[in-house]
């Protein structure tokens, strides 16, 4: 059975008329077995996706259906209970869509909904995890430290991007609070010890991105040899740079060219813990919940099974 779960502001509201316009008479004209729920407001997409997960040991083929951004996979994620009898799949509706275009999936509702409906095997994909002395979270797509976490959190709050995006133009205002945020950032320094051994100690700490996918904030392709099926983490790390170096290599992360430059480094690991002198935002899959100065992260493989990719 199908379970559509739709955020209905994603998109700036598109979310509901999708579902309303393009999805349920789909559904309905092929005979389709599928029921609904809409998230009201934060949490309501990890309790929907707990609940259904609890029933899925009696139920054939359960299937989530996310209709939403990179934000509500996420949230999906931390309600699945029982990963070994759900299935997930994803019909991307939001402003960034790092999952979908790191798996190359169509922009076209109706496109996504046919391979979901045909789909007859699953994709296992690797699936993150960060554990502070707060919270343990799981991630989709990339969780980060330092600078990104603080660009995701300053947009958050932005009234201004939330009116640039009725008119697709939300990238924008990223770009502002991202100049920002390099100009203001705080001094950090950070030390990071991974599985192997391997130790780091890094001076002016500018933010760590560990990547499950290749791209992170709308199509930045910060760990261009992240691979969601070979069950390793890839990481990005910026420390040690002045302003116009980071101005100046920034861009070029658009294409994954950026690890040429000195400062940054892409290293691929299993797990790994991250110490700063100062408290610093963390996001996971562009969800913001805290500043700290400790995370783990971590991989398990081929946890996820998605269809429709």
């Amino acid at each position: 059975m199908f379970h559509f779960i739709v955020n209905p502001v994603s998109r700036s509201g598109k979310g509901l008329r999708l579902w309303k316009n393009k999805i349920e008479p789909v559904l309905i004209s092929k005979k389709i077995l599928y029921d609904v729920e809409f998230s009201k407001e934060h949490g309501d997409v990890t309790k929907i996706c707990s609940r259904i997960s609890e029933k899925s040991l009696a139920e054939k083929n359960c299937t989530i259906v996310i209709l939403g951004g990179d934000g509500t996979l996420n949230d999906a994620v931390q309600g699945i209970q029982n990963f070994e009898t759900v299935m997930l799949a994803y019909i991307p509706t939001g402003s960034s869509n790092d999952f979908a275009r790191d798996m190359k999936i169509s922009k076209s509702v109706k496109k996504c909904l046919e391979k979901i409906l045909s789909a007859t095997n699953p994709v296992e994909l690797d699936l993150g995890e960060i554990i502070t002395e707060k919270i343990k979270r799981k991630f989709v797509v990339s969780a980060g430290l330092g600078f990104d976490a603080a660009v995701c959190q300053k947009s958050s709050h932005s009234f201004i991007k939330r009116n640039l995006n009725k008119f697709g133009l939300g990238k924008l205002t990223y770009l502002a609070i991202a100049l920002n945020q390099i100009i203001h950032a705080p001094k950090a320094d950070c030390t990071v010890e991974f599985d192997n051994g391997k130790k780091l100690v890094l001076k002016k700490f500018l933010f760590a991105a560990s990547m499950v996918h290749r791209y992170e904030g709308g199509g930045f392709k910060f760990c261009p040899k992240a691979n969601p099926t070979d069950g390793k983490m890839n990481l990005c790390i910026v420390n040690n740079k002045s302003v116009p170096g980071i101005l100046f290599a920034l861009p070029t992360a658009f294409f994954g060219l950026h690890g040429f430059f000195p400062g940054i480094n892409l290293i691929e690991f299993s797990s790994a813990t991250f110490n700063t002198t100062i408290p610093l935002w963390l996001h996971t899959d562009g969800e913001v919940y805290q500043k700290t100065c400790r995370i783990t992260v971590r991989n398990f493989e081929k946890k996820l099974k998605m269809i429709g990719i």
